[in-house]
């Protein structure tokens, strides 16, 4: 999905460690839809190797990946087990915006 978006808010960025030993970041935002308070609003996760610049407030344009994935759960119990879906939501690249001072 590529948008108009306004940073809500912004997470400190952490360091992983990959597989081969190399190193990258991963840093989580809030990001809303441009339109007002109510518009969708998306946790997303950005993985690079340097933190993403931005601040709250900001507004940017953004190219979004969604991705739903299914997981199998068994219950602790030993009962039946059950099919579980989540979303992941990658920022794969952005661009700040100067458009002034846009309310929402």
């Amino acid at each position: 999905m590529k948008n108009i978006f306004r940073i809500v808010n912004v997470c400190e960025p952490q360091t992983i460690t990959k597989n081969d030993g190399t190193q990258m970041i991963k840093q989580q935002l809030v990001i809303r839809e441009q339109g007002g308070q109510y518009e969708d609003a998306y946790l997303v996760t950005w993985l690079g190797n340097e933190p993403v610049r931005v601040t709250q407030g900001m507004c940017i344009a953004a190219s979004v990946r969604m991705r739903v994935n299914e997981g199998v759960f068994a219950p602790k119990d030993g009962g039946e087990s059950e099919v579980r879906y989540y979303q992941d939501a990658v920022l794969q690249e952005y661009a700040c915006l100067m458009l002034g001072n846009i309310k929402d």
